[in-house]
């Protein structure tokens, strides 16, 4: 199990894209990637569990192409 941490956006952030990259690759609902989104751009602090560390890693840079910012808790 790996943890992500979304910490905050950049201006510019892809939002759909977003939302679409948590479906696919955290195996979460669209409802409830919606509301992660909206979290951060609220400037809330989000832990996200995924699986492993590898996919964990994967969505952490995918994410921050799509402009938001976020880390592996360590």
């Amino acid at each position: 199990m790996a943890t992500i941490i979304f910490k905050g956006w950049e201006v510019g952030m892809r939002g759909i894209p977003f939302m679409k990259l948590l479906t696919a690759k955290a195996n979460i609902s669209l409802k409830k990637a919606m509301e992660i989104k909206i979290r951060i751009v609220e400037n809330e602090v989000i832990e996200l569990n995924v699986k492993d560390t590898a996919g964990a890693n994967e969505i952490i840079k995918e994410a921050h192409e799509l402009g938001v910012l976020c880390e592996l808790k360590a």
